[in-house]
């Protein structure tokens, strides 16, 4: 190998070097500086959970500056819930077949109507409906937009009544997944946080239960497409210019604001 090969070889891995370093310097200077320091959070993993959804909900509450530790069902009933502010669900499959939480309903349901944050993503927020846990009164209907796993453009609810989210931009480019819509059956009080461009349904809900409060979302604002910010390579092949955390943590913040 001659020297000039050798000398353009080295060239070429100290700019990849300089751009992983800038990158990584870029992301952290966006960082919020800690707004949920001493919050603590907890997400859910079994066997029925998306391990990517899992690990890019991780990456996000540490960005928020949040304390952040996985649990199991075996933590759920022996009473962990009560040292912990959030309960986060991943997307996954949370069926009879999958999941080892689906006998702690109750447990849960407690922790909410007793002050607690529940945090639902995908999965996690199925789970949340009528169909299992009942902190939503209603249900979701899946695949509004058809099947396939694609980045789809939804409106921000900037007259939000909930979290203040005048100042967000008017839409997101977020992971749709084959995600549907949230159909409220008898229930009022219901925040609409983001919806279908295209239908105007909502994707993303936010409402009080008890003295607890509530996030559901079935798309997938935890995705950093594009990068590995959230720790996972998932969807990374069609990059998203906008990142979603922002508007999550806001939505955090209210979420703690409106449990005592």
């Amino acid at each position: 190998m001659s020297s000039y090969t050798i000398e353009k070889k080295s060239i070429i891995a100290a700019i990849v070097i300089v751009v992983v370093l800038a990158s990584s310097i870029l992301y952290i200077a966006s960082s919020p500086s800690k707004p949920l320091a001493g919050v603590n959070v907890a997400i859910y993993d079994d066997r029925g959970t998306f391990a990517e959804s899992q690990f890019a909900l991780e990456s996000m509450f540490r960005w928020m500056g949040a304390n952040v530790t996985v649990i199991s069902s075996n933590d759920v009933e022996s009473g962990a819930l009560d040292s912990y502010d959030f309960f986060v669900a991943p997307g996954g499959c949370w069926c009879d077949d999958r999941c080892e939480i689906l006998d702690d309903y109750e447990i849960i349901r407690q922790f909410v109507l007793q002050g607690g944050s529940y945090f639902g993503i995908g999965g996690g927020a199925s789970y949340a409906t009528e169909f299992r846990l009942g902190l939503f009164q209603g249900i979701i209907w899946s695949d509004c937009n058809g099947t396939g796993d694609w980045l789809l453009e939804m409106d921000v609810n900037k007259e939000s009544t909930g979290p203040d989210l005048s100042d967000e931009p008017d839409s997101y480019i977020i992971f749709y997944e084959s995600s549907g819509y949230f159909d409220a059956v008898n229930m009022t009080g219901i925040i609409p946080i983001c919806t279908y461009t295209d239908t105007g349904l909502p994707s993303m809900i936010a409402f009080k239960y008890g003295n607890g409060t509530v996030f559901l979302s079935s798309p997938h604002p935890e995705y950093e497409e594009g990068n590995m910010n959230d720790g996972t390579d998932f969807w990374d092949r069609e990059p998203d210019p906008d990142s979603e955390w922002g508007l999550m943590l806001k939505i955090c913040q209210w979420l703690l604001d409106e449990s005592p």
